[in-house]
């Protein structure tokens, strides 16, 4: 009797055994929904949005007849038409070169066997170091080489400063050389000019190294000695050179309102009648606050 009772117990305790084995099985994943299909003419993906200040755009295809605001880690391809708008910053990254668009900039990647970028408007900062960057077009022209370069483009005329590395400047069949602390000017329909040291850093910036606390949403007045009539102010990460915001301004004093909190350097450089940026200045610091 007792025997039955244990192979009765037994019997019933497997089948728990197995029940609950059944129970806890983990169903089947669902499968993951299909990606949504390419637009018609999207090209390959390249890159992504590295980072956005204020409104960055790419043209919705196959007609480019209309725009798209972009967010932070969407995906860049061959064949996208981007523009930001006034005062807005934006850092494309691909694998082997950063790009930084300021205010009112257009700039396309060509779907082609050969890749390349196009700067149709305003100005782009290319930055390679190590290695040779893409072919760069440019109104007439095009630019190859590596380090740290600043475009810029307006109606008729093309702007190039080497801040550092070598680039070639090529148009109307000559090429011109420019090295860190030099650039060049293309005229559309002529060659590039000579190659021509770049204007000197501005100095004695306020606040400098002791930082101005401001509240957060309340504007910021920066000095610096005047180098010329132009200038560009960005304001950058604390350990890091990534440009959070560019202005393109007049003489100081100008007025910069930070939109986040926390600490942040601050830099100026002259800008020459020509277009060519000087390198730099050395940074101050803005630290925003809360109250």
């Amino acid at each position: 009797m007792a025997g039955r009772a244990m192979r009765f117990l037994a019997a019933v305790l497997a089948l728990a055994l197995t029940a609950g084995a059944r129970a806890g099985a983990q169903a089947p994943a669902p499968a993951a929904p299909p990606a949504p299909p390419r637009p018609p003419g999207a090209g390959i993906a390249i890159g992504g949005l590295g980072w956005a200040a204020r409104d960055v755009e790419r043209a919705e295809l196959p007609q480019k007849s209309s725009w798209r605001r972009l967010a932070v880690g969407d995906k860049l391809r061959t064949g996208d038409t981007f523009r930001t708008s006034e005062d807005a910053a934006a850092r494309l990254d691909f694998p082997w070169m950063a790009v930084t668009l300021g205010s009112s900039t257009m700039l396309t990647i060509p779907s082609s066997t050969v890749l390349s970028t196009v700067l149709e408007q305003g100005r782009a900062e290319f930055a390679g170091p190590g290695r040779d960057i893409v072919k760069i077009r440019v109104g007439e022209g095009e630019v190859r080489g590596g380090g740290r370069l600043v475009l810029r483009r307006s109606v008729g005329r093309t702007s190039a400063t080497a801040l550092e590395g070598a680039f070639r400047v090529r148009a109307a069949g000559r090429t011109v050389e420019i090295k860190g602390g030099e650039g060049t000017v293309v005229m559309d329909g002529r060659p590039p000019e000579a190659s021509a040291p770049l204007p000197a850093p501005p100095r004695g910036l306020h606040p400098g190294r002791d930082p101005a606390y401001v509240r957060l949403g309340q504007p910021v007045d920066l000095r610096w000695s005047a180098a010329g009539p132009s200038h560009r102010v960005e304001i950058l990460a604390l350990k890091t050179d990534e440009v959070l915001l560019g202005l393109d301004v007049g003489a100081p004093p100008v007025r910069v309102e930070i939109p986040w909190l926390g600490t942040y350097r601050w830099r100026v450089s002259t800008r020459d009648a020509r277009g060519l940026e000087s390198p730099p200045s050395a940074a101050g610091l803005i630290c925003s606050v809360d109250r």
